[in-house]
């Protein structure tokens, strides 16, 4: 929701500020990244006892998910608010987010799985 929102804003709205080079596609990145692994700890019980295959299509759906979201926002922005512009650089920066968010909530719930058998079985 907080993505949708920014991402509508009209331009008039924007602060005036001198572009830096990088800090948009930084924001993008960070964006996706919380919105994918959001997404995915929002199902961590079902990720976590439904086993391997549920585990991958769920990173898989929310890979889908926030890439085709991350187009839409831009396909909003060129055609619906004034002053803005899409691009397929800030698409690209979103798609980077959403695959990072989706490996770091990977890795970590993995992890931790693993921490909890592992001192299950030592009990």
């Amino acid at each position: 929701m907080v993505i949708l929102l920014l991402t509508g804003l009209p331009g008039s709205l924007l602060p005036k500020t001198k572009p830096v080079f990088g800090i948009d596609k930084i924001a993008h990145l960070l964006m996706y990244a919380g919105f994918a692994f959001v997404t995915l700890w929002g199902y961590r019980k079902p990720y976590r006892e439904r086993g391997n295959p549920y585990r991958n299509r769920a990173c898989l759906l929310t890979l889908a998910i926030s890439v085709v979201f991350g187009a839409l926002t831009e396909v909003m922005q060129e055609t619906c608010i004034p002053g803005r512009i899409g691009s397929v650089f800030d698409w690209l920066a979103d798609v980077a987010g959403s695959i990072l968010g989706t490996l770091l909530f990977y890795f970590l719930y993995r992890n931790r799985n693993k921490i909890k058998n592992e001192s299950f079985i030592n009990k």
